[in-house]
């Protein structure tokens, strides 16, 4: 994993120039560039328009836990690193939003957290993500759980059809992610 120095000024990625010495033992994930002038938190997938309010949020936020989680990330690759069933600090939770930067204040830390916000979030909200494939990436990245974002993945086709609404994507998402829940506590007792 590349990382930035955000107390150097050396670096012409850089812009913060002004950082206080003691910054220059921090490091931070090199945030991922989406297109001119917007990058991508490797930690929890916020947008950002400036390399500065990146380092913002990666200093306030990811620089104690960055080599963690993007370990952790790396490390669950079996069922007995799955963390579905456990909850997640907020920071690492699923934010809803309905466009980007407009925040709808409802987060979700858990998988059954998810399934209850699901149902209850703006069907802009269920959308917006869903075209995204935000959810498949949170629970791909925060509870290694590929199955559950490959069946959200799946429901591609119904979004597909002329028939469908964002009611029906809801409704789906949910019944699929209450399935889910259901085995993982059938195999945790087994």
């Amino acid at each position: 994993m590349s990382k930035i120095n955000p107390g150097s000024n050396r670096n012409e990625d850089n812009d913060v120039s002004n950082a206080s010495p003691g910054m220059w033992d921090v490091n931070i994930p090199e945030p991922k560039r989406l297109e001119k002038n917007k990058l991508e938190c490797p930690v929890c997938d916020k947008i950002y328009n400036s390399k500065e309010d990146y380092i913002s949020h990666a200093l306030a936020q990811h620089q104690v836990q960055a080599e963690t989680v993007m370990e952790e990330k790396k490390a669950m690759t079996g069922t007995e690193n799955l963390m579905e069933l456990g909850s997640v600090q907020f920071e690492k939770g699923f934010h809803f939003y309905t466009e980007l930067g407009q925040y709808t204040g409802i987060t979700a830390t858990s998988l059954s957290e998810f399934q209850e916000k699901i149902n209850t979030v703006p069907s802009q909200s269920v959308t917006f993500h869903f075209q995204r494939q935000d959810y498949q990436k949170w629970l791909r990245d925060t509870f290694g759980d590929e199955e559950l974002a490959t069946r959200i993945d799946d429901l591609k086709e119904l979004v597909d059809s002329s028939e469908s609404s964002a009611e029906d994507l809801r409704k789906s998402i949910s019944d699929a992610v209450k399935d889910r829940i259901s085995e993982l506590g059938k195999a945790q007792t087994a």
